[in-house]
């Protein structure tokens, strides 16, 4: 294990680790066999598995995902600090044989903080990251989600600068576009609402004649469309050189559903929230002076109140 382990606050969208090598052995499959009570031929009889399409014997898929597991403990981020696994999304792409030398890559792609009820506090908070075990020849066998409540030091504080699709995020979001001219051009003549979405978080940005009047977790209506991708996605937007906008959309990175036309419509204002969305991920980004959009209007109120 490398290092001290590392705290909620710590943690940053986009960080990536990575852990390795490990050998997978003929008794690390027969032990897990044994643990499981999966004892399926293809998993330990050579002779029935060399008469299958994998042509050997090869291991449990959980064996992968337990491995990619003790792995993430060993890349030595966490160790004490962790508090509980909350759960697992798994892909299983390529078979993972008896001599094996597999890798983990893991990649921050949430954060999401939880506070003491008593004091308000944040105490803890949830760290979602996307792994990669891949083999020696390069191969990704396996990928998924895990998500880990880790602990928080005292005093932590958390932005929600990278929170996507979070109603505070898009408040920040929504003051980014409107300090853009680019942005406010584009929609200058629409009226309708653009849902934006990152994995199960999604937020709605009213819009009218080229300013975002609304933010809201749904509209009454509902978005006129939706624009979405996953969580891996989002965080490779916040921390690449450029945002790709164009090559990602091509690719099919991004999702999209509601009404076509109004998607078409606005795919060169799209390339624009792209932008703000890398903009408001900045630690040293703020509000613009002049901005008038939700966010900045949230946050006179609170002058206000103070």
């Amino acid at each position: 294990m490398k290092g001290d382990p590392m705290y909620f606050e710590q943690f940053a969208v986009g960080q990536t680790f990575r852990a390795g090598p490990r050998v997978v052995t003929e008794a690390d499959i027969a032990s897990f066999a044994a643990l499981s009570g999966d004892d399926h031929p293809l998993h330990t009889d050579p002779v029935y598995a060399a008469g299958t399409r994998f042509g050997s014997v090869i291991a449990h898929g959980g064996l992968g995902s337990t491995i990619a597991a003790g792995l993430w403990v060993r890349s030595g981020a966490v160790s004490d600090s962790v508090v509980a696994a909350l759960g697992e999304e798994w892909t299983w792409h390529a078979p993972i044989r008896p001599g094996d030398v597999l890798t983990l890559t893991a990649t921050i792609v949430r954060r999401e903080p939880r506070a003491d009820r008593d004091t308000g506090a944040i105490d803890a908070g949830v760290i979602t990251r996307y792994n990669e075990l891949t083999n020696g020849e390069g191969v990704v066998v396996q990928s998924g989600h895990a998500r880990t409540l880790v602990k928080a030091s005292p005093g932590a504080e958390h932005e929600p600068r990278t929170d996507v699709g979070t109603l505070a995020w898009g408040r920040l979001l929504a003051d980014a576009l409107g300090a853009d001219e680019r942005f406010r051009s584009a929609v200058a003549e629409w009226d309708g609402t653009i849902g934006v979405r990152a994995g199960q978080h999604e937020v709605h940005l009213r819009i009218y004649r080229g300013r975002v009047i609304e933010v809201t977790r749904r509209a009454p209506h509902g978005a006129t469309f939706t624009f979405g991708a996953s969580e891996r996605t989002w965080a490779d937007i916040i921390t690449a050189d450029e945002a790709g906008f164009g090559v990602r959309l091509m690719s099919g990175e991004f999702e999209v559903s509601g009404d076509p036309y109004e998607y078409l419509r606005l795919t060169k204002a799209l390339s624009f929230l792209v932008d703000a969305v890398r903009t408001v991920a900045r630690p040293d980004s703020a509000a613009p002076a002049d901005a008038t959009g939700p966010a900045a209007q949230a946050t006179d109120e609170q002058k206000a109140l103070a």
